[in-house]
C-alpha cells in the first residue's frame, strides 16, 4: 500500500472506524455498532434506541471486537486476543448465546453471505504474519476450505455473488467471484474506500499522488461511471432520495481542526454544506433517514436529521 494512501486510511480509522463499512444494524430507532478503546465503557458491540432526541445505549459484547456483520438476529464479528491475534465470534443481538465459530486465531478479515463465511487467513512465515490465504467455511464452522492459496487483498466485502476488493500491493480496486474465478479491475488509479447503494456502488479514487480524492459512483459491475472531485479525503456517510451525504475535515492555518458534512446530487451535480459536526465525533450508521454519530470523549450518541440538525 502506498504510503500516502496509508497515512490517510490510518487517519481515516481514528476517526471514524474499520473500513470500509461500518457493519451497523439498523431500523427506523435503532443501530448496533462497534465501540473502541477510545469510547471506554462502550468498548465492544452496542445497541442504541433513539426516543425522539434521546438516546439509550447498552452493551451487547463488552470486550474488544471488530469487523461486525449483523445477519438476521445474530451478529458475527472477530475477537483479539491479548497477543492481537483474531477469532471469529458469533452472539444474539440480544446478547445471549455467544459462541465461537472457528477459534484458529490468524483470521484478517471475513463477511457472511446466506450460511457460507468468507475469510482471509494470515499464516506465519517465520517473522510476520502476513501470507494470506482466501477461504471459506459454513456458518456453524464446518466445511472450511481454501479458495485462493495466495489472496490479493486484505479487506474485502461481498455484494450479490461477487467479493469486491483492494488489491493489497497496487489500492486498485476490482471484484471477482466468490470461487476466485472472473477478476475485473472497477478503477484505473488506488482506491481508499467504497461503499454499496442499493444496486449502485461508489467508490473513492486517490488522486494528485494521494493528496486528493475523486468520487465515483458506478453500476456493481463497473460501467456508466460518472465522478466528482474533492480536494480532500471523501468519507461516504449515506446516498438517500438520490443524494449522497459525505464527510470531510480539514485543518485551518493556525492549527484548528474542522469537520464538514456535505450532501451531493448525484443527478444534478450540486454540492451544498448540510452539516458541521465536531471533528473527533465519530459516524456510527444510518438509522432511518437520520445519521447517528458518538461524541468523544463524553460518549454520547446523536443524530442529524435530513434537514441539517443535530438532534442533541
Amino acid at each position: 500500500m502506498g504510503k500516502r494512501l496509508l497515512v490517510a486510511l490510518l487517519s481515516m480509522i481514528m476517526l471514524f472506524g474499520v473500513v470500509p463499512a461500518y457493519g451497523a444494524g439498523t431500523s427506523g430507532n435503532s443501530l448496533i455498532w462497534e465501540g473502541y478503546n477510545d469510547n471506554g465503557r462502550l468498548v465492544g458491540i452496542n445497541f442504541t434506541t433513539f426516543t425522539g432526541k434521546k438516546s439509550t445505549t447498552k452493551s451487547i459484547y463488552n470486550k474488544q471486537a471488530s469487523q461486525q456483520k449483523v445477519i438476521g438476529n445474530w451478529i458475527y464479528f472477530l475477537v483479539e486476543d491479548e497477543e492481537d491475534h483474531y477469532s471469529i465470534a458469533k452472539i444474539k443481538t440480544d446478547g445471549s448465546a455467544f459462541a465461537y465459530v472457528s477459534q484458529d486465531d490468524n483470521f484478517a478479515s471475513f463477511d457472511v453471505a446466506g450460511d457460507t463465511i468468507y475469510f482471509v487467513k494470515s499464516e506465519y512465515n517465520g517473522n510476520l504474519y502476513d501470507d494470506l490465504s482466501f477461504g471459506s467455511m459454513k456458518t456453524d464452522g464446518t466445511e472450511k476450505e481454501i479458495i485462493l492459496p495466495v489472496s490479493p487483498f486484505y479487506n474485502f466485502e461481498i455484494n450479490k455473488e461477487y467479493v469486491y476488493y483492494t488489491e493489497r500491493h497496487t489500492d486498485l480496486f476490482y471484484r471477482m467471484k466468490k470461487d476466485g474465478t472472473a477478476t475485473k479491475a472497477l478503477s484505473s488509479k488506488g482506491v481508499s474506500v467504497y461503499n454499496f447503494y442499493g444496486n449502485g456502488l461508489f467508490f473513492s479514487e486517490m488522486i494528485d499522488g494521494g493528496y486528493s480524492s475523486r468520487g465515483v459512483f458506478a453500476e456493481l459491475d463497473g460501467t456508466r461511471k460518472k465522478t466528482f472531485a474533492s480536494d480532500g479525503y471523501i468519507h461516504p456517510l449515506a446516498y438517500l432520495n438520490n443524494k449522497f451525504y459525505y464527510r470531510k475535515n480539514t485543518i485551518d492555518k493556525v492549527g484548528n481542526t474542522k469537520s464538514t458534512i456535505y450532501v451531493y446530487n448525484r443527478y444534478t451535480g450540486k454540492k451544498n454544506k448540510f452539516a458541521s459536526i465536531d471533528y473527533y465525533d465519530r459516524f456510527l450508521g444510518q438509522v432511518g433517514n437520520s445519521l447517528a454519530f458518538l461524541t468523544y470523549p463524553k460518549g454520547d450518541v446523536y443524530k442529524i436529521g435530513l434537514d441539517g440538525k443535530v438532534n442533541k
